[in-house]
């Protein structure tokens, strides 16, 4: 018992304690055990703009036109945050399943991490390194849930009706500060939560806010070719 709650194992044991606990209750009737999907909103539409702090921006992947750097909305951490906790299937699955494979994996990298590694280096442990320990553990468990979980979506998630085809011809809002030929982001309106689409303009530039019809895809980028409806009204 004293060995399994001893410093990083500590967060992962009594996590594993509670799901311990929930299933036990679970069994005997006194709670529900929902496998039904939560209904997880990932979009955030958040319209607050990052103040230029005099702080280098580091090369995030994304494509900037020359010259100035575009100014960063929250609307594109909301987005890449939600990418980020879409990528490990929570909210795509059951929230007891995704817990549980979550929980075991959790506590199995953290014991095997701290008397195969960690013991050596960090006993006794401080409230430093138990915190850093505890960061990497939960980084690699979220992995290895991601790989667990992948192959059960194909039970739980009905197979997307958004994809290229469906799109094309459609219409967006364009949700980054502005879109041009070489950046932008735009919001595809669906049924549940919006599709957040990495756009480029036929030429113009468009300010957020603005209604685009899409008219092309590059496939290997992966981004779609927006123009703007009232050009197109004009011609």
């Amino acid at each position: 018992f004293e060995e399994i709650f001893v410093g990083p194992l500590w967060p992962a044991s009594i996590l594993a304690c509670l799901m311990i606990g929930y299933t036990l209750l679970a069994a005997i009737g006194l709670v529900d055990l929902d496998f039904g999907a939560p209904d997880v909103d990932l979009d955030v539409d958040i319209d607050i703009d990052v103040p230029d702090v005099g702080v280098d921006v580091p090369d995030v992947g994304v494509d900037a036109p020359d010259g100035d750097l575009p100014e960063v909305s929250s609307d594109l951490f909301g987005g890449l945050g939600g990418m980020a906790v879409r990528w490990t299937n929570f909210g795509r699955l059951p929230i007891v399943i995704w817990g549980g494979i979550f929980t075991i994996a959790f506590w199995a990298v953290s014991a095997w991490l701290w008397f195969t590694f960690d013991v050596n280096n960090y006993s006794p442990p401080t409230w430093m390194s138990s915190t850093l320990l505890t960061i990497r553990n939960f980084v690699i468990a979220t992995a290895v849930t991601k790989g667990f979980t992948q192959p059960m979506l194909r039970f739980f998630v009905e197979p997307t009706k958004y994809n290229k085809d469906h799109l094309m011809g459609c219409t967006c809002e364009i949700s980054s500060i502005e879109a041009t030929p070489t950046f932008g982001q735009a919001k595809f309106r669906t049924d549940a939560s919006p599709l957040l689409l990495n756009v480029r303009t036929n030429g113009s530039t468009i300010p957020k806010g603005t209604e685009v019809r899409i008219v092309g895809f590059d496939s290997e980028k992966r981004i779609y070719t927006v123009t703007n409806l009232e050009a197109e009204t004009r011609l």
